[in-house]
């Protein structure tokens, strides 16, 4: 199932924005009990100015959070509106403290955090409707304030609401800069990872190529020096390839290649490493297997691939010859492989499909 970030975000925030929204109202409630304190009301309007104020507030976000958990789908207006409708409750119950007419800018600012034009509008002319009717209902009766007094929302309003836009814009600017910044990053690094694999392997085979084999090697050999651990390397060749290639083709020579390196892939063990040597020849590490192991592995490899027909050789097989060697502790990576390499013309001079195992002790050449 395919999840939508931008869904998942959206609803977080919406949470959170409904989340801001009870803590306004935890926040007011002192601000009201100090407001009539210093009005100085008797204890039942005080009781009376905050049941009222209060209640109201509180019906407002339980229908926000009903909303929230039943009828998503419009949530985001909803949200914009129920702060319209918690500052319009807060303005008409303190109209009389100077400041509190900033509240009306709250659906405003929420409408922010969407980042759509359209949210931006919708705030700002709830914003409208909420300042008209409060000065129709309290501010025309209950201050000084007068009629062309209430018209000069309209510039500020307009400022604002540019002002909106504006950082809207710019924040989708950011993202949209960001995106894109991301994707260049992202398609650089997938080009490296590509450039890195091909650097490393056979682009016929798809096995390692053979630098990447010693390398490999190097490091088998220098963590063995810390800590003894048995290596086995392996050499195998197609036999009579070359026949292969002057009867069929090159195209049927690689598809030869190919299905011999998918057999090896098939059979070797996590720990064991795979190339492509050179030509028609492989190599093998094998790591934490003993002799035997090694070579009942081998001789299972060198079965399946006798038995394996390719349609490209009119259903004929081909056979492997194999020399394997296991590493010495102490010994050059040099004598390990002509032990192998030894091993393996052994197999190739004495009728070939077979695995021949070094035994002659290893010694330095002089």
């Amino acid at each position: 199932m395919q999840i939508d970030v931008y869904q998942l975000h959206r609803h977080a925030w919406n949470r959170k924005l409904l989340n801001t929204y009870w803590f306004l109202v935890m926040l007011q409630l002192p601000f009201e009990f100090l407001y009539s304190f210093t009005a100085k009301r008797d204890l039942p309007s005080t009781l009376s100015h905050l049941a009222s104020s209060v209640l109201i507030m509180i019906l407002i976000l339980i229908l926000l959070e009903t909303t929230n958990r039943y009828y998503k789908k419009l949530l985001d207006y909803q949200i914009i509106s129920g702060g319209a409708i918690l500052s319009f409750t807060i303005i008409y119950f303190n109209y009389e403290v100077d400041l509190v007419a900033l509240y009306i800018l709250l659906p405003i600012f929420v409408s922010i955090f969407y980042h759509q034009l359209s949210k931006i509008v919708y705030s700002v002319t709830l914003t409208l409707l909420s300042f008209f009717i409060l000065f129709t209902v309290r501010w025309s009766v209950l201050s000084d304030y007068t009629l062309a007094d209430m018209l000069t929302i309209l510039p500020v309003l307009s400022i604002i609401t540019i002002i909106v836009s504006g950082i809207m814009k710019r924040g989708v600017e950011i993202l949209d800069d960001l995106r894109t910044t991301t994707e260049l990053k992202q398609e650089l690094l997938i080009k490296n990872i590509i450039m890195d694999k091909l650097s490393k392997t056979d682009a016929l085979t798809d096995l390692y190529n053979h630098m990447t084999f010693h390398e490999y090697l190097d490091e088998l050999i220098e963590q063995n020096a810390l800590g003894h651990f048995r290596i086995h390397i392996a050499l195998l060749d197609i036999d009579n390839f070359k026949k292969v290639n002057d009867t069929y083709g090159h195209r049927a020579g690689d598809a030869v290649l190919k299905n011999v390196s998918s057999t090896l892939k098939n059979h070797v063990g996590l720990n064991d490493f795979v190339a492509r040597y050179g030509g028609e020849e492989f190599a093998i590490i094998f790591t934490e297997k003993n002799t035997d192991e090694v070579f009942d592995l081998l001789e299972r490899i060198r079965w399946q691939i006798s038995q394996a027909k390719h349609a490209e050789l009119n259903e004929h097989a081909v056979t492997i010859s194999i020399g394997l060697c296991e590493y010495l502790p102490g010994t050059s990576k040099e004598l390990l492989f002509a032990g192998a390499d030894q091993s393996l013309y052994t197999a190739k001079k004495t009728g070939k499909n077979k695995t021949v195992i070094h035994s002659a002790p290893l010694k330095e050449a002089n």
